[in-house]
């Protein structure tokens, strides 16, 4: 990690489906976005569950990052949580 790099963490919704995390990694991957963390945990409503994805920023807007992740069909919502983690 760069010294300029900020850790931000997104909580994503998604649906319980075959194939999504892959999706997800899968974009994160193209674009060069590095995953400092990941889980993925069940929800309630058994047909959703809650990614916990905490992102390396440096060069790359958040707001690019979450802009890019709403276009997967099967991500619901996107929470940005304040703070930057270790």
């Amino acid at each position: 990690m760069s010294t300029t790099a900020t850790r931000h963490r997104l909580d994503v919704l998604v649906e319980n489906r075959s194939g999504v995390l892959a999706r997800v990694a899968n974009l994160f991957a193209r674009r060069a976005y590095n995953i400092y963390s990941l889980s993925v945990a069940p929800t309630d409503d058994e047909r959703f569950s809650l990614m916990e994805i905490v992102v390396e920023v440096d060069s790359t807007p958040l707001e690019q990052i979450v802009k890019q992740l709403n276009k997967l069909i099967n991500v619901v919502e996107i929470t940005e949580v304040d703070g930057h983690h270790p």
